[in-house]
């Protein structure tokens, strides 16, 4: 397990700069979102989840331990879910709205788990384990939000989405360096 997050530095920044500028840009320019409608928030998406999907399945090839099953099976849906929005952005978004929502909302809750199951076992093993857990936290409670909540708007989902993506983001690129700086100390030793 501890491997498996030395390997991903690169990969948790990566991650999280992408889930920030992908908040950024919804929040930043709420008109392309809008005006273009399901379509613009669809590329976004489908960026972001390629993005994310192909680095959380480098992070689980590159050592396998632990759980790198889940983690290649939550970047694998990451990527067919981005390859299916970049492929037809406009049947995607009108035909798959639910889709797409409950997708991100699966990814969120297996990826949040995933991370709080992984804190825990870490606990012993590193300092501030707690950055893990609660981004682990704050993913599954917004992935249960989501398959709770039938948001009734696109505008919503797009007021409350980068939001999340904010949180989580930061808290990726704030573990992502402190994974470098055990990296560090494990080679001192």
């Amino acid at each position: 397990m501890k491997g498996v997050l030395e390997q991903s530095s690169q990969a948790l920044v990566l991650r999280g700069s992408v889930a920030i500028v992908f908040a950024l840009l919804l929040l930043v320019m709420p008109g392309m979102t809008l005006a273009a409608g399901a379509f613009s928030f669809v590329m976004l998406f489908g960026v972001y989840a390629l993005v994310d999907g192909l680095s959380s399945i480098w992070a689980s090839v590159r050592k396998r331990e632990g759980h790198w099953v889940l983690m290649l099976l939550v970047g694998v849906i990451s990527v067919i879910a981005g390859l299916l929005a970049l492929g037809n952005p406009i049947v995607f978004g009108t035909l798959t709205l639910a889709i797409m929502v409950n997708l991100f909302a699966f990814k969120a809750i297996i990826g949040g788990g995933l991370e709080i199951v992984s804190a825990y076992r870490l606990r012993e093993e590193i300092d501030n384990e707690w950055l893990l857990g609660i981004n682990g936290f704050v993913a599954l409670v917004f992935g249960l939000m989501l398959l709770l909540n039938t948001f009734e708007t696109v505008a919503t989902l797009l007021l409350i989405v980068p939001f999340y993506l904010m949180v989580a983001g930061a808290m990726q690129i704030a573990l992502g360096f402190k994974v470098r700086s055990w990296q560090r100390d494990l080679a001192n030793d």
